[in-house]
């Protein structure tokens, strides 16, 4: 069974670079635009089986300057008094260029875009029943969000997990329409916030495989259950089916462990940043005070 660590190896990397740079690399080939807990992880694993390097939502923290931009992509998106333009097919390419299939959210929130942006990428829909659905996607997405220790980790991680934080609270207000804002105070009862997430997520969640059937050529699109492994995935790709297994990852156990880990990377990270700057402070107090009693 896959872990944290070899499914998802570069947890907060050091990596700064500016996505808008970034160019197209690769053709997108695939577009996987289920919800989050549909099973992402485990169709990262087979695209990358089958040759299609595979962009999902924890390869934004390989390089967190790209959480800033798919936050943008939001508020271009939502916000209709935004002086940000929606995105297209140059600002996907910035946040999607080095990859041939995108899978989880934020991307597959975009899916009507990422659909006419990408005419010649074919279309999976992992259509999950919805009770299983959101029992997982409550235990872990909303769950780990309503940790106590979120916005604390994200005052002292501005740059990740605030950044994160922000891009989680456009979802909640334009996606899952939560109306009222989470208190990003540390250890503030966020519980009406959370509630009114989990009273929507059902409709919301029904509502994007509405829109994406909708939106997609019916030549392009594959509805798929990962129970059917890879017979119907390869045949609509065009791909012979692999020796090996097809894979299974555990999300949910996968998903709360990396929540952890952001947390215990950021905090550490500012441990250590807060003990640069004061490390001269206190060799310089030492100093001072040795100079005024020993000279």
């Amino acid at each position: 069974m896959a872990t944290p660590n070899d499914t998802h190896h570069h947890i907060y990397a050091e990596r700064n670079e500016d996505p808008r740079k970034r160019q197209r690399t690769v053709p997108m080939e695939v577009l996987s635009l289920g919800y989050s807990r549909t099973g992402t992880m485990t169709l990262k694993a087979a695209l990358e089986i089958l040759g299609y390097p595979t962009w999902h939502w924890v390869t934004m923290a390989e390089n967190p300057p790209d959480l800033s931009m798919w936050a943008e992509a939001l508020e271009a998106k939502f916000q209709p008094d935004s002086a940000l333009k929606p995105f297209g097919r140059a600002e996907f390419d910035n946040l999607l260029g080095h990859w041939a299939a995108c899978t989880d959210q934020p991307a597959a929130i975009f899916a009507e875009e990422l659909v006419n942006a990408y005419p010649d990428a074919k279309v999976v829909l992992v259509d999950r029943e919805v009770e299983k659905w959101y029992t997982s996607f409550s235990s872990t997405v909303i769950a780990g969000s309503a940790s106590p220790f979120i916005p604390l980790a994200a005052r002292v991680s501005p740059g990740f997990l605030g950044q994160m934080a922000r891009q989680t609270d456009l979802i909640c207000k334009y996606y899952f329409h939560v109306p009222q804002p989470r208190e990003r105070w540390p250890l503030v009862n966020n519980k009406e916030h959370f509630d009114t997430w989990r009273a929507n997520a059902r409709a919301t969640y029904l509502a994007h495989n509405e829109m994406v059937r909708r939106v997609t050529p019916p030549e392009r699109l594959l509805s798929f259950n990962l129970a059917d492994g890879w017979e119907p995935l390869c045949n609509f790709l065009g791909k012979p089916v692999p020796a090996v297994s097809f894979p299974r990852v555990n999300e949910t156990e996968v998903v709360q462990q990396k929540i952890q880990l952001y947390i215990a990377e950021s905090f550490k990270r500012s441990a250590i940043s807060f003990a640069r700057v004061m490390l001269p402070v206190l060799v310089a107090l030492v100093a001072s005070v040795w100079w005024a009693y020993f000279q």
